[in-house]
């Protein structure tokens, strides 16, 4: 197999539009090589684009957060002012796999492999995240709910197009977001489930909420009667309670025999719902 080291995202797609769709962009490899050592994808060139100057670092400017699609869920779950904006999102970054994992996967790539419960995706998926996308006929912008085609297949085709970024809303005052992950042990363990919200508030009432959870269908599902239940309303117990159980109008969890079962993950949703949004009311307190 050959393999090239793209310096910039143009070099990476030029890699792969000269392969004719042999090739596939590859960053931290963390699912790509596995996919690969069991026989699932046989490409015949990997494009690295790890070290690709312009897919490189976070900025904050200009009311966003700029995240290249380069950088490693250790550099987000560590970075100081995403921890002060977002801790909903270095948390969720910070528990995928193991710390060595995180050192090389990277949170466009926990995206675009499109597993139905990735942490970092569930986690930023609460945000309102754009993915910038480079083509041959060009730059577009992509929003969360079209990146999935269904389960482990993404709407990018990572044979002819390079994500080179993820950009998301710098947090208003009155706008709080929260992660919660349920799981068998505390590392190297797939969620048995995980959610993730995001609320403004304002005169003690609720203006808008966002609420992803995982695995209870393709990618990051919104719990959009939950969402609607709560425009208005202020974040009282028996409120929060209330959306937490609204969310499976929207869930379709399945069993699974090492992650739970179906019932189980029926009775136990609603409870990670309500806690996400719990952190989000203790954080604007």
């Amino acid at each position: 197999m050959q393999y090239v080291k793209a310096n910039s995202a143009a070099e990476a797609l030029d890699a792969l539009l000269k392969a004719e769709g042999k090739a596939i962009i590859c960053a931290g490899g963390s699912d790509v090589m596995v996919d690969y050592n069991a026989g699932k994808i046989a490409p015949e060139m990997l494009v690295d684009v790890s070290r690709a100057a312009d897919m490189q670092g976070i900025k904050i400017a200009n009311g966003k957060i700029e995240i290249g699609a380069a950088v490693t869920l250790t550099e987000i779950a560590t970075h100081p002012e995403i921890k002060k904006l977002y801790p909903s999102l270095c948390k969720g970054c910070g528990t995928v796999g193991s710390l060595q994992i995180r050192n090389s996967a990277t949170l466009v790539g926990n995206v675009v492999s499109a597993q139905p419960a990735g942490d970092g995706a569930v986690a930023v998926s609460a945000l309102e995240p754009v993915f910038t996308v480079l083509s041959k006929d060009g730059v577009r912008e992509v929003a969360m709910a079209d990146m999935y085609a269904g389960f482990g297949k993404s709407k990018i085709d990572n044979s002819a197009e390079v994500v080179t970024k993820v950009t998301i809303p710098v947090p208003a005052a009155d706008e709080a977001a929260a992660f919660q992950r349920l799981e068998l042990r505390k590392s190297l363990s797939l969620p048995m489930l995980n959610a993730a919200a995001m609320v403004k508030v304002q005169n003690g009432k609720i203006v808008w909420a966002r609420i992803t959870m995982a695995p209870v269908g393709v990618g990051p599902v919104r719990a959009q009667e939950a969402e609607a239940f709560l425009a208005g309303k202020e974040m009282t117990d028996d409120v929060l309670a209330e959306a937490g159980e609204l969310a499976l109008k929207n869930a379709n969890p399945r069993s699974n025999p090492l992650r739970g079962s179906k019932e189980f993950r029926i009775a136990t949703l609603p409870v990670m719902v309500r806690r996400a949004l719990e952190d989000c009311r203790a954080q604007l307190q």
